[in-house]
């Protein structure tokens, strides 16, 4: 038997009054939790799996558990982190898999790093930096960038998409944030050794592949550390980093502090 529809017609329906209708039955408030979320939810799995086609089959999956599920949500307001909860396990249980089949070494890499990211005369040349900066992250953290940086979870809502207490997602936020800044500092110096008068970083990195690793980003880290002049050149290019706007540190910054 099918629900009378309890959404209005004439006006935009919040996510809380969405869940509500659909956990009743009614379809057309499941089809626009769909046409909300789908994309979205699909550029996440893709930041995670880095495979359109894995990605589609695991918001695929999301709206099959959500059309049984959704009775069970005991918070209607908690619609997004819960269908973000659901992308992301099954997100991982993709990745699980694949490291069980031994299907691949590496997984591709679908972001666009074209020569010369330090010009940062565009944006989309500081996006491609900050892109090549991530792969210096750990799984984890980037995860958690994707969530905080590119899909705008708060504080809040990362906590319970991550399944860890709010005190606990702040933590990882100020671990994250300051991550972010070494692995970017760290590619920034990479890139211009030569340039910045470092002879001795220069010929380390020589041969260079300029795939930047986690193992690249410590070991760059640890150089800059104990070099004075390479540790002046990160200060700054990160404040060229700032003054241009990338807004990522800024973001990271805020993002426990907002609770919804």
């Amino acid at each position: 038997m099918t629900s009378m529809t309890t959404l209005p017609n004439n006006r935009i329906v919040s996510d809380a009054d969405l869940a509500r209708a659909a956990a009743a039955g009614d379809r057309a408030a499941l089809a626009g939790i769909y046409n909300r979320y789908a994309a979205p939810l699909h550029a996440y799995c893709v930041g995670m799996l880095r495979d359109r086609d894995a990605a589609s089959d695991c918001v695929q999956d999301v709206f099959c558990t959500a059309t049984t599920e959704l009775p069970k949500l005991r918070d209607a307001d908690k619609l997004r982190p819960w269908l973000y909860a659901i992308a992301r396990r099954s997100a991982l249980r993709t990745l699980s898999d694949r490291r069980r089949e031994a299907a691949c070494d590496e997984l591709p890499d679908d972001a666009a790093t074209g020569p010369g990211p330090f010009t940062l005369t565009a944006q989309n040349e500081l996006r491609q930096l900050i892109t090549q900066a991530a792969d210096g992250l750990c799984e984890r953290d980037r995860r958690v960038l994707e969530l905080a940086y590119r899909h705008g979870a708060t504080g809040t809502e990362l906590a319970h998409v991550l399944g860890i207490s709010y005190d606990s997602t702040k933590k990882v936020l100020q671990r994250l944030r300051d991550t972010i800044e070494r692995s970017l500092g760290a590619l920034l110096v990479a890139r211009h050794a030569s340039q910045h008068g470092c002879p001795q970083l220069a010929a380390e990195l020589s041969g260079w592949d300029h795939q930047f690793t986690v193992l690249m980003r410590k070991r760059i880290a640890r150089h800059i550390e104990s070099c004075p002049t390479c540790d002046g050149y990160r200060r700054s290019a990160l404040n060229a980093v700032a003054m241009l706007g990338g807004g990522l540190l800024d973001e990271l910054s805020k993002s426990h502090g907002r609770s919804r």
